[in-house]
């Protein structure tokens, strides 16, 4: 179970970062809008709660 949460919280992390530099990529280096930043923020969203379930999780395994 350990292994899999840091599947989980390894891949959201790749994710974000991936979408950033993808909106860079597809625009060329241009100005980035609001989309851009709203959508790279709400894809930590499952950072966040794959976190949280590790964190309930945890003490569940004591």
């Amino acid at each position: 179970m350990k292994g899999l949460f840091n599947l989980v919280i390894a891949l959201s992390i790749i994710t974000p970062v991936t979408i950033f530099f993808g909106y860079i990529i597809m625009d060329e280096g241009d100005q980035f809008t609001a989309e851009h930043y709203m959508v790279t923020a709400l894809s930590t969203v499952p950072f966040i709660f794959a976190l949280l379930v590790k964190f309930l999780m945890s003490g569940a395994e004591k």
